[in-house]
Parts: structure tokens; sequence; C-alpha cells
């Protein structure tokens, strides 16, 4: 009964751990390695953070990122993108080579269990505004143009 018991906590502790980030909510300070391999992460002056868990949101942040001028960007702008579902190889020799040519930086979390927690579908690109490392709002854009709405 007592083993019972304890597995049951286990299970318990284990699933709300597990919940993804909400509004309220405050992210870690949090370090990535851009397709550069320099450090990018998200930090207390983060205050707009796009993130992609999949292709087809990548596509929508890259071309929202690359229609809006630099100068209509928000400021404390980061990109992350979980690319942890993407075969090693194809990363290392044809994802991220593409991604060097790209005029902005993306953070890149190869394993996924940095970003495991953040909201974020495969079919969507993520916004999360934040004051202080606190989520102030989350909202996923399913086209560039309402990406460039949302982070305007």
């Amino acid at each position: 009964m007592k083993a019972l018991v304890f597995v049951l906590s286990l299970l318990v502790f284990s699933s709300a751990q597990a919940t993804t980030i909400t509004v309220g909510n405050s992210l870690q300070v949090v370090d990535f390695k851009d397709q550069h391999e320099q450090s990018i992460g998200v930090s207390a002056d983060t205050k707009v953070l796009l993130f992609s868990r999949g292709m087809k949101g990548g596509d929508i942040i890259k071309e929202a990122l690359e229609t809006l001028p630099q100068t209509e960007q928000p400021a404390h702008l980061v990109y992350i993108a979980d690319i942890s579902g993407m075969p090693s190889l194809i990363a290392k020799f044809v994802a991220v080579p593409q991604m060097k040519d790209l005029p902005f930086s993306i953070g890149l979390d190869r394993e996924g269990e940095q970003t495991q927690l953040w909201p974020g579908d495969k079919e969507t690109a993520t916004v999360i505004k934040l004051e202080q490392l606190k989520v102030m709002s989350v909202t996923q854009a399913a086209t560039a143009s309402e990406l460039v709405d949302v982070i305007k």
C-alpha cells in the first residue's frame, strides 16, 4: 500500500512539473548557441521572445523578420528554435548552414530540453512577451502577417 501511495505521488508530482509555461509564470535565464556558434539567450532584458518548435513555425518567423525592417522590430527581441526533432545530420549539414545566411540570430535548442515547457506547437510561431522574465502574454501566430501585427 505504501508503495502504491509513493508511486501515485510521484506521478502527480511529475505531471505537475511538466506544465507548460503560461501568463504569470516566469522564465529562467537560459543561454543557447546561435547558428554562428555565438551565445544568445533569454535574460531579464528580453522583451519579446519568438519561439518555434517546428519547421512551419520557423518559416513564419523567418518570413516576418525578413519583411519587417530592423528599425521596426521591437528592442530586446530574441528568437529561439527547438530543432531537437530534426535529424542531427540534416541539422548539421543542411539546416544550420542555411540559417547562417539569415540576417538575424537564432538561438538553437538542439536537445529540446531547455524549451520543453515553453508554449508552442509545430504549426505556429509563438510570441512570448516578457517583463523581467515574467510572461505577460503568449500568442500563437499562424502567418507572418499575424506575427508582424503581434510584435509591432
